[in-house]
């Protein structure tokens, strides 16, 4: 049939070091079903967040015939002679799934970033990271205006293709030895690691959330989280532990240049080693646990079934857009698994509905690093988190994505004759604007 002699277009969500080729692995899994796969990766003009130009150098994704969208044009070439459009989700895809819609073709996206970050920009059918991104969807697309309108049938759940690896490209492995002598760590400490905001595109944030502040307030804002990361690291060194800082990708290619805010405001702290990206996926292994303020770190760390520690978090003022206050959603207890077997602490957290590990002050962190989190999280408490937040951790969310898109296309070939009739106007438009022929 026609979907089957036409190439499918996947469109990388974004660029990510610490798993770059995971879009590979899903390409891969649509050719072991028959299908002819391109794989686009759109550089920084399309995608602010997309591939630096020396990626196009990069021998796997190379090998695999990857293809570097320098621009629109790029896009619209490949997207033309394409059966079908797959958009690894990311905020600015709405108009690159428009201009698909108008030639008529299928268009659908899936989860590929960790954190909460899923949009619908305008496809036909989303596959989301678990029960709980349904329901985040489902309730931001009811109270922000234009942010989607996906119906609940057209949101599949099939878990995520964040953590899973292309099995050509792994991410380095190495053993505790090896990680603990790259980072000049002390075996016989517990391994903590640390996961703050950018110490310099934070304060951009707060530009954006709290419009309305004074340049004063804002500054004071910051400042607040300064100190609390200063204040973490003194008490991990305090309570004798190992401590490594995970820092954003964006940061962390900021601190290599050592010309800005992070390199400045880490190497105050010469006790703690930074993490390099590519070794994110040896740093969840050997970790003993995570800690955060403001962070969605605790989904990964969960995934890997480790300890998650907010620090002082009830503390924060949170910006009044509904996108920020969706705990309401979550369907566990809430709060930190220490207390889901009592009292759900429900408020300590506003940013972070539930997750695997504690809650406490700065102060509490000796205490609390050298006691109770060498214990194990309770397996069964692991297994509601990753359903709840992950809907699986099988390694195989790319098979699932395969066969809701499989699914897809045969239902969208027995519509197809509708619906090509409706686009025909659309299609004279889009080409008489574009110039194809």
């Amino acid at each position: 049939s026609l979907y089957r002699m036409k190439p499918l277009l996947i469109i990388s969500g974004r660029y990510l070091k610490e798993n770059p080729y995971r879009e590979l692995r899903l390409k891969e899994s649509f050719e072991k079903h028959g299908y002819e796969v391109v794989l686009a990766l759109p550089s920084r003009a399309i995608n602010a967040n997309g591939y630096p130009n020396e990626v196009k150098d990069d021998a796997v994704f190379r090998r695999a015939g990857a293809v570097w969208l320098s621009s629109e044009d790029d896009y619209k070439r490949y997207m033309a002679k394409s059966y079908c459009v797959i958009f690894g989700s990311w905020k600015s895809y709405e108009p690159l799934t428009e201009m698909a819609h108008m030639l008529g073709k299928p268009v659908l996206n899936f989860n590929t970033t960790s954190g909460l970050d899923y949009w619908p920009h305008g496809v036909n059918r989303g596959c989301v990271k678990g029960p709980f991104s349904k329901r985040h969807l489902l309730y931001l697309q009811e109270v922000l205006p234009n942010y989607g309108s996906l119906d609940e049938k057209d949101i599949i759940i099939t878990g995520s293709i964040i953590h899973e690896h292309y099995e050509s490209a792994k991410p380095v492995d190495m053993s505790y030895e090896e990680f603990i002598r790259y980072y000049g760590l002390d075996p016989i400490k517990p391994v903590v690691v640390f996961f703050p905001k950018g110490i310099g595109s934070f304060r951009r944030f707060i530009d954006a959330w709290f419009p309305a502040w004074s340049e004063e307030k804002r500054d004071a804002y910051n400042q607040w989280f300064l100190d609390k990361y200063a204040e973490i690291c003194f008490y991990v060194k305090e309570a004798n532990c190992n401590l490594i800082v995970k820092m954003h990708p964006t940061a962390y290619t900021s601190y290599l240049t050592r010309s800005d805010e992070e390199y400045a405001y880490w190497s105050r702290f010469p006790w703690v080693k930074v993490l390099k990206p590519e070794h994110t996926y040896a740093c969840y292994k050997h970790a003993t646990c995570g800690i955060g303020v403001n962070t969605h770190s605790s989904l990964d760390m969960g995934y890997y079934n480790k300890p998650f520690i907010y620090v002082d978090s009830d503390l924060i003022e949170q910006p009044k857009h509904p996108v920020f206050h969706v705990n309401h959603l979550c369907s566990l207890p809430k709060g930190p698994s220490s207390h889901w077997h009592e009292e759900p602490s429900e408020s300590v957290n506003p940013r972070f509905p539930s997750w695997l590990g504690y809650f406490c002050r700065a102060k509490e962190l000796p205490t609390l690093l050298n006691g109770e989190v060498q214990k194990p999280i309770p397996h069964k408490y692991w297994r509601m988190f990753v359903e709840e937040f992950w809907y699986r951790d099988d390694g195989r969310s790319c098979e699932r994505i395969v066969d809701v898109v499989s699914n897809y296309i045969e239902n969208w070939n027995s519509i197809k004759g509708l619906y090509t009739s409706l686009s025909a106007h659309s299609k004279f438009k889009y080409r008489r604007l574009n110039n194809i022929a």
